[in-house]
């Protein structure tokens, strides 16, 4: 049985190389920690981490295909669906669950469905433990201080 997961890794990586050679590095980090973190939160809020790290590998896949910011929630919505389509291994519900979190990871401040907020907050914690000695974003802030309390942190917002 091959694992789904990897072999969408393989895919991101192949279109990272090809469409960002130069950011490369950047982006493999950062989808890598956000699908990290997905799935331990969802292992804490008792979803499904495989899907949670699905969201996590494919929330800014836009960015890396387009190489622009533009509305790559939703445009990276269909770009996922394409790629889990072609690999054939996710069902239709699970191809939704995905899509619809990737659309949605960029409000920060609306409380969705629970991938929704695993993929927002997940994100949430790759910026931020990205280097701790960056300010936390305005639009970030009560989300993170809400995920140090729930992970058991002391808060360490800085103003």
């Amino acid at each position: 049985m091959s694992n789904r997961l990897e072999s969408l890794r393989n895919v991101v990586e192949r279109l990272i190389q090809e469409c960002q050679p130069s950011n490369s590095s950047y982006f493999v980090t950062h989808l890598y920690g956000v699908s990290e973190y997905a799935a331990l939160l969802a292992f804490r809020r008792d979803l499904d981490p495989e899907l949670a790290s699905t969201c996590g590998m494919l929330h800014d896949i836009y960015q890396v295909t387009a190489g622009t910011t533009n509305k790559h929630g939703k445009k990276g919505a269909k770009v996922a669906k394409r790629i889990l389509r072609q690999l054939g291994l996710y069902s239709d519900e699970e191809i939704f669950i995905v899509t619809t979190a990737i659309s949605r990871h960029r409000k920060k401040r609306k409380i969705q469905e629970p991938y929704d907020e695993v993929l927002k907050d997940a994100d949430v914690l790759s910026h931020q433990l990205y280097n701790t000695g960056f300010t936390v974003t305005k639009k970030e802030r009560i989300r993170f201080e809400l995920l140090l309390v729930e992970l058991g942190c002391k808060s360490a917002v800085r103003k």
